[in-house]
């Protein structure tokens, strides 16, 4: 009996230390503000950290912040609308209607046109993930791609036949990166797209709502191919969710990030060093960053 009972401390004492592992810590809330009362409509924020972060607006305007939102200054940039963001280090990318590319390589400063990728609204460039300046993935809601060249060009990655429509991507290192669709799939792939492997999002606890809109609703972030998490809102009751998983997608924890129904309609975005999260309430137009410093 003795044996049995040091046995199940110890089995105890380590799951503890690998949930303890695995799981995000405490998130806070550093930024809640509208960001730009100018900006007649804005469809998405990213923050990188609590200092510096961007918001796209109507017709191509895109705006910066260097101090945790207290003032804002305007890109230089010509476009049609822009959809999402992607930040790494002084390169921000952006996508959207009409097949519309763009990247800063100057911390948002000035943006200047990639090669087109996409089509008009609804069928637009949605989701961005770049490793480098040059190793990228660019997706819409039924089309993958990869580019080498910092998106000069463009090559189409297959997906598995039984994939449904994309919610999220992540390429989170060269030819090593992740598609989830709307089924709560999650494909893996370790040499460029060649061959996937399947993973799904399960939580008894939790439905993610799982539809395309206009802009990433759902972000996903994976430190190497077992550490990640996937942000998704829960329609009842409202909340947005985090979802981790340290085994590359075998089983999930979840913790709530938010329950405040003003982001029912808002979007969602994961710095890729996953310490800040970004959501933007589009009714209202406010973001809130939160942070896991």
């Amino acid at each position: 009996m003795k044996k049995s009972g040091i046995i199940i401390v110890l089995l105890l004492m380590l799951c503890c230390f690998s949930c303890k592992t695995t799981q995000p810590g405490g998130w806070r809330t550093v930024i809640n503000k509208s960001p730009l009362e100018k900006i007649v409509t804005y469809h998405f924020a990213a923050f990188d950290s609590q200092d510096f972060g961007m918001v796209t607006g109507f017709a191509g305007q895109i705006f910066y912040t260097t101090d945790r939102a207290a003032t804002w200054k305007q890109s230089a940039n010509k476009s049609f609308d822009l959809f999402t963001l992607e930040i790494n280090g002084p390169y921000i990318w952006a996508c959207g209607d009409k097949g519309n590319v763009r990247v800063s390589k100057n911390s948002g400063r000035t943006f200047e046109p990639l090669k087109n990728f996409g089509r008009s609204e609804p069928d637009h460039c949605r989701f961005l993930s770049f490793v480098s300046p040059d190793n990228g993935w660019i997706a819409s809601a039924t089309t993958l791609a990869s580019t080498a060249d910092g998106g000069r060009t463009w090559s189409i990655l297959h997906l598995p036949p039984d994939s449904a429509r994309i919610v999220a991507i992540d390429l989170f290192a060269d030819a090593q990166g992740v598609v989830m669709d709307r089924n709560a799939g999650l494909y893996f792939t370790g040499d460029g797209g060649k061959h996937w492997h399947l993973k799904r999002l399960v939580s008894p606890l939790h439905k993610p709502d799982l539809e395309v809109h206009t802009s990433p609703t759902v972000a996903l972030r994976f430190q190497n191919p077992k550490q990640g998490m996937v942000i998704a809102r829960i329609k009842n009751p409202f909340s947005y969710t985090i979802f981790y998983t340290g085994n590359g997608g075998n089983s999930w924890n979840s913790r709530i990030l938010s329950t405040d129904r003003d982001y029912m309609e808002g979007t969602v975005y994961i710095s890729r060093d996953m310490n800040t999260i970004t959501l933007l309430d589009s009714e209202d137009q406010t973001v809130s960053v939160f942070t896991n410093r």
